[in-house]
């Protein structure tokens, strides 16, 4: 009977046990993208929300953004954000052809080609916490990854 007892206190103790935090999951996730480390890291230089300014225009389209984002690299690489409704459209600047894929907790999502100038449109808008890896093309041999960004 004890030890009846004793395995009913112990299923009520694991039962009760709470839940892994909020957020402790996506950030064991998110230690995943240190397979990035060889990457240079674009941090954040202009963020327009923290700015106060009314964002600019993005492309010729005259799509009025609704944020403007800057990352900026070491090596003088801008990459250059504007949140739309429906779209982060972006620019690198100097202009490099490649591959860019947003990076969430749960791993890369699929490529955006980045066009020859340097433009590039990704839809949806992520959600949460992400960053942005970037590959260019040829031997230009580009690899670069944003500080993290959330939106929202």
């Amino acid at each position: 009977m004890r030890d009846d007892a004793l395995m009913e206190e112990l299923a009520a103790v694991l039962r009760a046990a709470d839940a892994a935090p909020p957020g402790l999951v996506e950030m064991g996730r998110a230690i995943y993208t240190w397979r990035l480390v060889d990457a240079e890291l674009a941090e954040l230089s202009y963020d327009s929300a923290e700015a106060g300014a009314p964002g600019p225009l993005v492309r010729a389209e005259e799509v009025a953004a609704l944020r403007d984002l800057a990352f900026q690299t070491g090596s003088g690489l801008l990459i250059e954000l504007g949140v739309t409704g429906d779209a982060l459209q972006g620019q690198f600047d100097p202009p490099v052809e490649g591959e860019i894929h947003v990076v969430t907790g749960a791993g890369p999502g699929p490529g955006v080609p980045v066009d020859e100038v340097g433009g590039f449109t990704i839809r949806p808008i992520p959600r949460g916490r992400f960053r942005l890896h970037f590959r260019g093309a040829g031997a230009a041999g580009v690899n670069v990854v944003t500080s993290p960004i959330t939106l929202g």
